[in-house]
């Protein structure tokens, strides 16, 4: 029986690779998340090694954001826990598609396309998948580890820098929020109808900021431009466009 040619030692090394050198564009949100990552700990009370500990092991972005949250109002191990368990429960769902477009192999391949999943890495790798291209499991494990390394890394350099830059930690978990928006949107985006779906929540999601519903005015913008998205490509379909 023959190898596919995705398991081929030459193709497994190029498609890691690709996969590593995608991932390096979200070092630009990396990097300043990562400094307000380690900022924020530092202020909470947290020691660099139990800092570079939660990133080490939990590696994802919001959880650790929210658990910081959550101990700088006293809250119990058992509802941090729980809390960052709820909120990363859409990565079933994330690696559940990116292992369907996954030729099948054996369960070890499987595996590494669901380990080290993030929102980032799942928006890239979608992205691949739906242009069209093929993609293969040593494509999507370059991206994690691209991505896991990064967070690391700015992780280091917010334990270092965070303290240095006046106000860092007061910035809060909207500002990595925003960071994580932008990276994706920019990374997602290729169509000029993409664009212009994401102008418009944008203007709406400003619109609603100023007559203020600034907490949900994110939440409500994705939603509407959604639906108008949803109704022109309907549209667009029915008119054979």
């Amino acid at each position: 029986m023959s190898t596919p040619a995705y398991s081929q030692p030459q193709t497994v090394f190029k498609e890691f690779n690709t996969g590593m050198a995608a991932a390096l564009f979200f070092i630009i949100e990396f990097l300043p998340v990562g400094i307000l990552f380690g900022a924020m700990s530092l202020d909470t009370g947290l020691s660099p090694l139990s800092t570079i500990g939660m990133s080490t092991l939990v590696f994802a972005g919001a959880s650790q954001f929210l658990a910081l949250t959550l101990l700088n109002t006293g809250a119990t191990t058992g509802t941090i826990i729980l809390g960052t368990l709820i909120i990363n429960l859409r990565h079933v769902l994330m690696s559940s598609y990116i292992a369907s477009a996954i030729p099948k192999g054996n369960a070890f391949r499987r595996i590494i396309t669901g380990a080290l999943v993030t929102d980032e890495g799942f928006a890239l790798t979608s992205q691949h998948i739906t242009s069209g291209s093929k993609i293969s499991p040593w494509y999507v494990l370059g991206v994690n580890v691209s991505l896991y390394l990064q967070w690391q890394i700015s992780t280091l350099a917010g334990i270092y820098l965070g303290n240095a830059i006046p106000g860092m930690q007061d910035m809060g978990i909207e500002a990595a929020l925003y960071a994580l928006f932008i990276s994706i949107v920019v990374v997602s985006v290729s169509k000029r109808t993409d664009i212009l779906l994401a102008l418009i929540a944008a203007a709406i999601a400003v619109t609603l900021t100023i007559n203020g519903y600034s907490s949900s005015a994110v939440l409500l913008a994705s939603l509407i431009s959604s639906f108008i998205g949803l109704g022109v490509y309907k549209w667009a379909k029915k008119s054979g466009l």
